[in-house]
């Protein structure tokens, strides 16, 4: 790939723009006397851009936010489903406003710094920059030239997409652990639970679960930055470079620790290391309700039979000896013969009315109680909710795929300063 220098005006799209539309770069050092086509070719001293994005990390973080106290609201529901909602949408749409408005990329940007610039090259003693560089941003995103505009406007569109997506993802999670927190409760439940979160014992499992998302987080990364299908691929493999943290430096340390501490925080539902364990229990649970469905759907197909019948069945047969024969079914069996004063060793219509019954509402207890601490959704929500940073993660990425593919599309013919590799 040939570089070129790049002048004043070349398009811009960063890695965590939610805006559909590329920006421009624009001179901002102090002397300017190098020019293209009479604009002035960039140099690392020239680090911003015409317009500011749209950023994804103030709108992560406003989704975050206004999320979790939707779905504290939504649980309260102090004034009505209808009232709640609409106050819901104000508050997602009031917090997306004021994080647009007040976060400036462009003035952070004065303090971002450009990578792979063309040593040896000075434009009014600065180095200078070629359509291979990149400008990292302060803010986490990256920058990358782009010359031609339906190439950068393909590519803005593509990053923001994902971008957005992640950003909806993390305000659902946000609206889901509200509702968690707040239930039973309304505020007073979901500050309850904020507050043992962060003290005495549960402290230590709060860490154990920062812990163990930021591990999956980073795995999660390094697999996916390994993917042999952008091997070849020299702006991807670039901005992983560019983006390799040292963990020797004790402020890279300082810097992660710190984010994940924020992330957990305005988070409101505290990942932890106990929701890893309820995996293996969520996993038993969802087995017995699709070994109690299967049973029910059988002891169901006896409903009409009366009691000459059932004798005379062979499938009522079959269906008893496995009740009887197998532990798993101890409980079924024990319910089933229950008030019952007839020969046990067939099915009578009480004994199977027992059993429809008794497997009913192990069903239901489990699979649709939002009351059961040990029911299938509560249980479900919590572990999901603790994966929701592997989801939103996998659309980051795929944001930084989306420029990296579009990018090497770009025509770097239309400027004829050229430099060798």
């Amino acid at each position: 790939m040939s570089k070129v220098y790049i002048p004043k005006d070349t398009y811009a799209v960063c890695t965590y723009q939610q805006n559909s539309d590329p920006k421009r770069f624009i001179a901002t050092r102090a002397k300017v006397s190098v020019f293209y086509k009479k604009k002035a070719l960039l140099t690392i001293e020239d680090r911003n851009i015409d317009e500011k994005f749209f950023c994804k990390k103030p709108m992560n973080l406003s989704g975050m936010v206004t999320g979790l106290l939707v779905g504290v609201l939504l649980v309260s529901n102090p004034l009505g489903w209808i009232v709640t909602g609409a106050l819901c949408v104000g508050i997602l749409v009031a917090g997306a406003t004021i994080s647009i408005v007040t976060h400036s990329c462009t003035s952070k940007l004065q303090a971002g710094k450009w990578i792979n610039y063309k040593e040896g090259v000075k434009f009014n003693g600065h180095n200078a920059i070629t359509n291979c560089s990149m400008l990292m941003c302060e803010n986490g995103g990256i920058l990358q030239p782009i010359i031609s505009y339906d190439v950068a406007k393909y590519a803005a569109e593509s990053v923001a997409w994902q971008n957005r997506i992640e950003t909806g993802v993390i305000t659902a999670g946000a609206i889901a652990s509200g509702f968690f927190l707040g239930k039973g409760g309304g505020f007073s439940n979901a500050l309850l639970s904020f507050r043992n979160a962060f003290f005495f014992k549960q402290i230590f499992f709060t860490v154990g679960g920062m812990g163990a998302t930021y591990a999956m987080t980073n795995y999660q990364s390094y697999v996916m930055r390994r993917n042999e299908k952008y091997s070849d691929n020299e702006i991807y493999q670039r901005m992983n470079e560019a983006e390799k943290k040292n963990y020797s430096d004790i402020k890279v340390i300082g810097k992660e620790t710190y984010d994940a501490t924020e992330s957990t925080v305005l988070s409101g539902a505290p990942p932890n290391i106990k929701d890893l364990a309820g995996v293996v229990q969520l996993y038993r649970t969802g087995q017995l309700i699709i070994q109690d469905a299967t049973l029910q759907a059988q002891f169901e197909k006896l409903a009409t039979m009366n009691r000459q019948q059932l004798n005379t069945s062979e499938l009522a047969q079959n269906i008893w000896k496995e009740v009887q024969n197998n532990p798993k079914y101890e409980s079924v069996y024990n319910a089933a013969k229950r008030n019952s004063t007839y020969n046990q060793n067939r099915v009578t219509p009480t004994m199977r009315n027992n059993a429809i019954s008794h497997l009913d509402d192990n069903i239901n207890n489990n699979k649709w109680s939002l009351n059961n601490p040990n029911s299938l959704l509560n249980k479900g929500a919590s572990i999901a909710l603790f994966f929701v940073p592997l989801v939103s993660g996998y659309f980051s990425e795929n944001a930084r795929r989306k420029l990296a593919d579009t990018a090497r599309q770009d025509a770097t013919d239309s400027i004829s300063v050229r430099t060798s590799m």
